[in-house]
C-alpha cells in the first residue's frame, strides 16, 4: 500500500487557517530571532536554497538577503498566495514561492541547502520526504530542520493533541522523540552535525545535518 506524504485533509486544514495564521504573532520572538541568526550563519551568498513547508513566507523572506536564490514551497495554496503578496510588498526579487508537497522534486535542484521548520512532525511518511530532500541536495549540502517532538512533552500534552485534532483545532501530527528524529535522519543517509534548542522549549530540536560529499 502506498503511504501518503501528508495526512488526509491536511491541505484543507492549512488553507482554512491561512488568513488567521498570517496574523498570529510569533510565540517566542527571541527564540525565532536566535534561530534566524543561526541559520544565517550557515548560509553563503552563493547558495541556492529550498525551504519546504514555508507557510506564509516570513522566514524565506527574512533569509533571502543571505543567499543567491530561495525557492519556498508549501502544501497549502492559500499560504502561498499570502507569501506571494508579502514578497511583492517587500519587493524581494530572489525568492520564488510555489505550491508543492513536501516530497515533490522542485525545479532548480540540486540545492546547496534545504530547510524544513516546524514541518516534519506534520508528515505521515517522513522517510519518503527525507529521501527526497537528500536526492535534491548537492553532495555535501545541508539539511536544516526544527521539529516538534511531541514524545518529549508531558503525558497531558500528548493526550491533548489528538483531542484538538479531532475537533479541527490542531493538525494531525506524527509523535516523535528526538532519538526517533535522529534515527530517521541517519537512516536517510545524513550525518548530524549540530543539535540545539532556542528559548525554553526542549521539545523542538534544531538540527543541522549534511549529505555526505561522497
Amino acid at each position: 500500500m502506498q503511504t501518503t506524504i501528508s495526512y488526509p485533509r491536511a491541505q484543507s486544514f492549512w488553507d482554512n487557517i491561512a488568513p488567521k495564521y498570517a496574523q498570529k504573532p510569533v510565540p517566542d520572538l527571541a527564540a525565532y530571532e536566535e534561530k534566524l541568526a543561526r541559520v544565517s550563519s550557515l548560509l553563503r551568498s552563493t547558495d541556492r536554497v529550498l525551504e519546504i513547508g514555508c507557510g506564509t513566507g516570513t522566514t524565506a523572506l527574512r533569509l533571502a538577503p543571505c543567499v543567491a536564490h530561495m525557492t519556498a514551497t508549501d502544501l497549502a495554496s492559500k499560504m502561498i498566495e499570502i507569501a506571494q503578496t508579502k514578497r511583492e510588498k517587500e519587493a524581494v526579487t530572489n525568492v520564488k514561492f510555489c505550491q508543492a508537497e513536501a516530497a515533490d522534486t522542485v525545479e532548480g535542484h540540486p540545492f546547496d541547502v534545504i530547510t524544513a521548520f516546524s514541518l516534519l512532525h506534520l508528515i505521515a511518511d517522513i522517510p519518503r520526504v527525507l529521501k527526497s530532500v537528500r536526492e535534491q541536495l548537492k553532495p555535501g549540502g545541508l539539511f536544516i530542520s526544527k521539529t516538534e517532538c511531541l514524545q518529549n512533552r508531558t503525558f497531558l500534552m500528548r493526550a491533548l493533541v489528538p483531542v484538538l485534532t479531532a475537533v479541527g483545532i490542531a493538525p494531525r501530527v506524527t509523535v516523535l522523540s528526538t532519538d526517533d528524529l535522529n534515527r530517521l535522519l541517519r537512516e536517510a543517509g545524513f550525518e548530524i552535525e549540530q543539535t540545539c534548542y532556542f528559548g525554553n522549549n526542549r521539545s523542538n530540536p534544531f538540527i543541522v545535518a549534511r549529505r555526505p560529499a561522497f
